[in-house]
């Protein structure tokens, strides 16, 4: 029988992701104007995700229709951006000015694996967000759009955004290793959804916007804070009564622990630069996709962890090593972040 330390170790590769950062999302970004019968692009691209794709060759991948007739690229031009980026300026000719527009972006079979292009389509009846990946690789819209055309994609985002942050999910994972009911352990989360929404709206609207150097050590810190929280319910002498406790009131740190992680959820969606017209919907379906990924991740780990509390010498000992693993972890990021931001 394997010990409760080999155990919970396995548990723990078995539930937490092998990527250390949450929110480095592999993004680039595009604002499309559409000028009467021409269209103008600018897409910013990170310069390290370039390697197989020349700023150069990007315009000729892309193909525009409008209304099913094809436009012709009149000019095409690659300059810096920010942060070490790329910017590609494109121009196309069209027949008409557009009823309904299409681009099919060829560039995206070039980028790595699990790459997300965020789009900006400036129309003449309002602006709309869309979004293209290497397995659906068009845009396409009207040009007279309603103002929340496009916003349930940001439900895509906001999930995928919580698959990807090991970070956030190994949070999650010190959440649940207490235990609890499953009740108990949605109210905790949607504690921190709400505490997080909060802090996303005021740093995607500009208010307050503290600087990763702080946020992200601060989310790192939190991961080893839940797993303490475990380890000081779970010490000996073993209470029943102290460990419920810890769990009645665990809304409390994930709460506040939400404020600081939605300031990181936050750089997702200001590197979009969306229209204050389309914050709200953004905002809204960005928020709900987080919680439905939330909701996923405890509706996997829960019967699992339950389960695994079960097994001979798993609780609390294998609960212990599986907090002390958690706390590592994190502990481990917190230094990263500090010493190599």
């Amino acid at each position: 029988m394997p010990s409760p330390r080999t155990l919970a170790l396995v548990l723990l590769c078995a539930l937490v992701p092998g990527r250390g950062r949450a929110h480095a999302l592999r993004l680039s970004t595009g604002e499309v104007m559409v000028e009467g019968t021409q269209i103008r692009a600018v897409l910013q691209f990170a310069r390290l995700e370039l390697d197989a794709l020349r700023p150069e060759d990007v315009a000729g991948t892309i193909q525009v229709t409008v209304d099913g007739a094809p436009c012709a690229l009149a000019s095409a031009s690659v300059a810096p951006a920010q942060e070490d980026g790329v910017a590609v300026t494109c121009r196309w000719e069209c027949p008409r000015a557009p009823g309904r527009l299409r681009m099919v972006l060829g560039f995206l079979d070039r980028l790595p694996e699990g790459h997300l292009h965020v789009a900006l389509l400036r129309l003449p009846g309002g602006t709309v967000q869309r979004t293209a990946r290497a397995s659906a690789p068009v845009l396409e819209v009207e040009a007279q759009p309603g103002a929340w055309a496009g916003a349930g994609r940001f439900l895509r985002l906001g999930a995928e955004h919580i698959f990807q942050g090991t970070d956030h999910i190994a949070f999650l994972i010190g959440v649940l290793l207490l235990g609890g009911t499953f009740r108990q352990l949605v109210g905790v989360v949607t504690a921190f959804t709400l505490a997080h929404s909060v802090t996303l709206a005021v740093a995607t609207l500009g208010w307050l916007v503290p600087p990763p150097r702080i946020i992200e050590p601060l989310i790192a810190l939190s991961i080893v804070a839940v797993a303490v929280e475990n380890l000081v319910a779970l010490r000996s002498p073993l209470s029943t009564a102290r460990v419920k406790a810890a769990i009645t009131r665990r809304w409390r740190l994930t709460f506040g622990f939400g404020l600081v992680h939605g300031f990181g959820f936050a750089g997702a969606l200001r590197a979009l630069e969306l229209p204050r017209a389309l914050l709200a919907p953004s905002l809204l379906t960005f928020n709900l996709g987080v919680e439905l990924g939330q909701l996923v991740i405890v509706a996997m780990a829960w019967p699992l962890l339950r389960w695994a509390r079960g097994l001979p010498g798993m609780w609390p000992a294998g609960i212990r090593w599986a907090s002390a693993g958690v706390a590592a972890l994190g502990g481990f990021w917190l230094v990263q972040r500090v010493l190599w931001p």
